[in-house]
């Protein structure tokens, strides 16, 4: 068996995949050491790794690039993660302000986010969501709830489509919480299905303060097949404490402010 300084640059590439495929991070001085060779070499390395779109560089490193192939179920997703979602829609909700009008989306991190907005009294909320209705409960009398026409999609459990869209671009909302399939350095934020993605990018559109974005740690480092915006539009990401530091220290220099829920006894 070679040695690993005397590894080909070609096998230098698996290794650094290998290695990354089980941490989902690389750094640049730990690979440097590992193989033998300068951080120079290791940087080129990751340059070809990253142009074929295995990995994404980040300052001291690299972080491992995820390609969703199909759409997950609404009801797979929301049995998955369950006490960080829980955790991330609560800290969520404190980002809300009385009196405000916000967009939040679908999906099962979300939707977490409505079981916590109980506390306001003057609050507008509107939403793709269709779950928003049963976690509300009660709280609709002291909240406005604009549930968005459309179609509706069993498969993410939210509404679509030009009606949807008629509703969205009607109102400006101060803020949107934003559920999503994807999030890459490189390539934004991501999602699976284009009808989804044209109702976030109009939630986002008519937003005219702040866009968060609510994703637990799995979520980071993958990338779907549509776009809903760059992540230079993204202000604050709330998840959940799996996040690997190197992720953290990665969007932090892409100017977004991460804030880390903690689950509660």
């Amino acid at each position: 068996m070679k040695n690993l300084d005397d590894l080909i640059p070609a096998e230098r590439h698996e290794y650094i995949l290998n290695l990354i495929r089980q941490n989902r991070t690389v750094r640049v001085s730990t690979l440097s050491e590992a193989l033998g060779v300068s951080e120079i070499t290791i940087r080129r390395d990751l340059e070809k790794l990253e142009e074929q779109g295995l990995l994404e560089r980040t300052h001291g490193g690299a972080i491992l690039t995820q390609r969703m192939r199909q759409e997950p179920l609404y009801v797979q997703k929301e049995r998955l993660e369950i006490e960080a979602k829980r955790a991330i829609g609560r800290a969520a909700a404190g980002l809300v302000s009385e009196g405000e009008t916000i967009f939040i989306n679908s999906g099962s991190t979300t939707r977490q986010i409505f079981s916590h907005l109980g506390r306001f009294s003057r609050l507008r909320v509107i939403t793709s969501n269709a779950a928003a209705i049963a976690e509300l409960g009660d709280h609709t009398e002291s909240i406005e709830l604009i549930v968005v026409g459309g179609t509706y999609r069993w498969q993410s459990n939210s509404l679509v489509g030009p009606l949807a869209l008629a509703t969205i671009h009607q109102i400006n909302a101060s803020k949107t919480f934003l559920g999503v399939d994807g999030i890459s350095i490189q390539h934004g934020l991501t999602t699976p299905i284009q009808d989804e993605a044209e109702v976030a990018r109009a939630m986002i559109a008519q937003t005219r303060g702040a866009l968060i974005v609510v994703a637990d740690h799995t979520k980071i480092g993958v990338v779907a097949e549509f776009v809903t915006c760059p992540l230079r539009r993204v202000e604050t990401i709330v998840t959940d404490a799996n996040l690997d530091a190197d992720w953290r220290d990665a969007l932090n220099e892409q100017g977004i402010r991460v804030i880390v829920a903690e689950p509660t006894g």
